[in-house]
C-alpha cells in the first residue's frame, strides 16, 4: 500500500501557490527525504500531508485516506517545539502528552499504562536514564530524541519531521539520525524528514525529493543526488561526491527558484 499519493496537488498560502503540481508515490515503509531552499513549500507540504493545512487542490491520499481522515495514522514533529519550558515537565510527561493526545485528554493524570509507553519510548530513543529530568534541562540533541519518543508513543503508520537536524552540533546530529534509522529498520514506519543537510541520512533515505515550488526531481538518492540536478537549486557550486559506499551532498550558498520539472 502506498503511504502517499499526491496526484496533480497544488498548495495554497497566504493567497499565493507555495506548491504547484505536485505528483509523487511513497510506499508504506519508505523513507523520503525532502530537500530544497528555503521558501521552497517544505514545512508547507508536511502540514498539509499531516492535515494541518486544508488549502490544496488535487488528490491526496493517506493510506487511501484524505489528511484530514487519517491524522490518527500520522505523528509530525515540527522543526520547532511548542513546549513552554517555564512549565517544569519532566522528560516521561512530554512523551506521555503524546500517548493521551491522540485519544483527545489533554487535562488528565496519566495513568500506569501510559508511563509503561512513555518509559518504553523513551528507552528506544536511548534516553531511559533521563526519564525524570527536566526537560527545560536537557541538551538540543536529547530534547529532539524526547519529541521523537513523543511522536513514536501513538504508534504512527506516518512519521513526518521537519529539521529534525537543524541547530544539533555534530555529535548530536549522528545521534538523532541513528535513532532515525532505528526507527525505519526495527518499526519500519514510513517516514518524510525535510532536510537541509542530507548527508546523515542519505542511507535511510529510500527517496528523494527536490522541491523549489515545483518538483525539480523525485527518485532514489542515486537518481536525485547528482551534480546536474542539485545545481539546478543550489548553485554550480554544489557536488554530489561518492566517497565508498556512502553518497554526500555539498550544497553552495546560492538558491536559484527555478520551476522545471525532472523526475
Amino acid at each position: 500500500m502506498e503511504a502517499v499519493i499526491a496526484k496533480n496537488v497544488s498548495i495554497y498560502y497566504n493567497g499565493q501557490k507555495a506548491v504547484e503540481e505536485l505528483s509523487f508515490k511513497l510506499e508504506e515503509e519508505e523513507t523520503l527525504l525532502l530537500m530544497g531552499p528555503n521558501g521552497a513549500g517544505k514545512t508547507t507540504l508536511l502540514r498539509t500531508i499531516a492535515g494541518f493545512h486544508k488549502n490544496y487542490g488535487g488528490e491526496l491520499l493517506v493510506f487511501n485516506k484524505p489528511p484530514g481522515e487519517a491524522k490518527e495514522l500520522i505523528s509530525y514533529v515540527p522543526q520547532s517545539y511548542s513546549l513552554n519550558e517555564r512549565v517544569p515537565l519532566k522528560a516521561l510527561e512530554v512523551v506521555a502528552i503524546g500517548g493521551i493526545y491522540k485519544k483527545g485528554f489533554v487535562h488528565t493524570k496519566l495513568s500506569k499504562e501510559v508511563c509503561q509507553s512513555a518509559e518504553e519510548a523513551l528507552e528506544f530513543v536511548g534516553l531511559s536514564q533521563v526519564k525524570d529530568k527536566p526537560f527545560s534541562e536537557l541538551s538540543g540533541g536529547q530534547k529532539q530524541r524526547v519529541l521523537l519518543a513523543r511522536a513514536l508513543i501513538s504508534n504512527p503508520r506516518l512519521l513526518l519531521l521537519d529539521e529534525p537536524l537543524s541547530a544539533l552540533d555534530p555529535s548530536a546530529r549522528v545521534e538523532v539520525a541513528n535513532v532515525l534509522g532505528k526507527i525505519k529498520q526495527e518499526k519500519g514506519i514510513s517516514m518524510i524528514i525535510t532536510t537541509h543537510d542530507v548527508n546523515p541520512l542519505t542511507e535511510i533515505g529510500d527517496k528523494v525529493m527536490l522541491l523549489n515550488r515545483r518538483l525539480v526531481a523525485f527518485g532514489t538518492p542515486d537518481e536525485v543526488l547528482r551534480d546536474e540536478i542539485i545545481s539546478e537549486v543550489y548553485g554550480p557550486f554544489s557536488k554530489a561526491v561518492r566517497v565508498g559506499n556512502r553518497l554526500y551532498c555539498i550544497i553552495g550558498d546560492v538558491h536559484i527558484h527555478k520551476g522545471g520539472a525532472r523526475e
